[in-house]
């Protein structure tokens, strides 16, 4: 029975193993298929690439990507050009739209499409068109520091007035010397501020429409209206940024120490830390390097910044005083204040203060909503109720000369998106890629040639012929 059961058995049709192959093959192909699919979602949904550059020039700087990731409406960058450059544009903007989803970028011919080309008013090719809301900005370069500078402009809306205070002797913004501040001029610009001069000798009232307003180095004393007319100012909830040189003295000196609670100590600060040799600065411009918490100093951790010809600044220690000072940036421990110095010779004695020295404050001063509402047009922000000052011991830390240095200029445009209430817009700005070429002496180049030209192909055919004996082996 059991051996009819066998052979009935053996007698049933069997699947040709052709179909079974098809079969496995088909099921590899689905899975195959599947795992593509799941990597090209993943790939689309979760953007990811890496910069191996030296100074991350293939990536966004830091301010490109907070002022990005800080969107809140869509943003739209229309680049026109001939279609034959839209190549190297989409892979530079593509970076903003990696970002962020809110970053729409179009790639628009201008002889194909003249409308759009006479809509945006395009003048030349390579031009990009930054558009949010209501405003729009354009760009005529394919530069990381234009095109964020742009949508920066586009996202703070209007310009903001800056006045720097004149006729004291104060540094000028027009002022093309190398102690002067046409750069910082030109900085302030790009930022979406709008800069102007203000004697106030002449009129002693700080006019509505100022944002911040900036005492640079006054060589003369301020007179006793000026001083009050700045106090008036920031008692209606305005913001200062005073840059005091080692000699300013008299009526402005008092009421900072007075009633803002500024301590500034008639010094010089000297840095024998031997630091700044090495960025070929002298021990009357000392480096800093260590910043306090405060909004204005978050991002300035890996950024050093020379102050000088500096003198101390500090929170004080006046008890009836309402504002509320903090330190912001000190000098290394094996910096003194000297407090003999004449005719620009410093000496320097045992008995000095030893550092760290600091070299700048911040503070606040609480002010009535009523005291506010007719004041500047910082009235106007949502920290309307408290006045905001900043106070360096340098002026010329962003003269024409210096403000290049490292982080001079992120510290001092930090300060004023501080005291314009646009903390949003504080973090390091774009830098200009160094250039870090490979130079080789004829002896290395031949040694380069011996290396590719000869010694590649020989390891090759090394391993061939291993991997031929082996096999001849078997």
């Amino acid at each position: 029975m059991a051996d009819k059961m066998a052979d009935k058995a053996d007698n049933r049709p069997q699947r040709p193993n052709w179909l079974v192959r098809r079969g496995s093959l088909l099921v590899y192909l689905i899975v195959v298929l599947a795992i593509l699919v799941g990597v090209n979602v993943l790939a689309s949904r979760h953007d990811r690439s890496w910069d191996l550059t030296k100074g991350q020039q293939n990536s966004l700087s830091n301010e490109s990507v907070k002022v990005l990731e800080g969107l809140h409406q869509p943003l739209h960058l229309l680049y026109f050009d001939r279609s034959t450059n839209f190549a190297s544009a989409r892979a530079f903007l593509s970076r903003y739209q990696r970002v962020s989803r809110l970053v729409d970028v179009q790639f628009i011919d201008p002889d194909r499409h003249p409308d759009q080309a006479r809509q945006y008013k395009i003048q030349s090719y390579g031009t990009t068109v930054v558009q949010s809301g209501s405003q729009q900005q354009t760009v005529a370069t394919l530069a990381e520091q234009d095109i964020t500078n742009a949508i920066v402009r586009v996202l703070k809306g209007g310009r903001k007035v800056v006045y720097f205070t004149q006729g004291e002797g104060e540094l000028d913004p027009s002022d093309t010397g190398r102690n002067g501040y046409s750069d910082l001029k030109t900085a302030l610009e790009s930022e979406n501020f709008t800069v102007q001069k203000l004697v106030l000798a002449q009129s002693p009232k700080i006019p509505a429409d100022c944002a911040v307003l900036i005492v640079a180095g006054p060589t003369h004393a301020l007179v006793a209206p000026e001083v009050q007319a700045i106090e008036d100012y920031i008692n209606q909830g305005g913001r200062v940024l005073f840059m005091l040189t080692p000699v300013t003295a008299g009526p402005l000196v008092d009421y900072l120490q007075t009633s803002l609670n500024v301590k500034l100590t008639p010094d010089v600060v000297v840095d024998t830390s031997g630091i700044g040799r090495l960025f070929g600065a002298s021990e009357l411009m000392p480096i800093a390097a260590t910043y306090d918490p405060h909004p204005i100093t978050a991002q300035m951790n890996q950024e050093a910044t020379l102050f000088p010809y500096a003198r101390t600044v500090e929170p004080g220690a006046v008890s009836t005083s309402k504002a509320v000072v903090s330190p912001l940036v000190e000098t290394t421990p094996q910096s003194l204040a000297s407090t003999s110095f004449t005719g620009g010779k410093v000496a320097v004695d045992a008995s000095d203060r030893h550092g760290p020295l600091t070299l700048g404050v911040a503070g606040t001063l609480a002010v009535s909503p009523a005291a506010a509402a007719p004041a500047s047009a910082a009235a106007n922000s949502p920290d309307s109720t408290e006045a905001r000052f900043v106070v360096y011991g340098s002026p010329d830390f962003v003269s024409n000369s210096i403000l290049g240095f490292n982080g001079n200029r992120d510290l001092f445009l930090n300060s004023l998106d501080w005291l314009a209430s646009q903390q949003d817009f504080i973090s390091i700005r774009p830098k200009t890629p160094a250039n870090t070429p490979v130079n080789l002496s004829a002896a290395q180049m031949r040694w380069v040639l011996i290396i590719f030209l000869g010694g590649l192909p020989l390891i090759v055919v090394i391993i061939g012929c291993g991997i031929w004996w082996r096999r001849r082996a078997l």
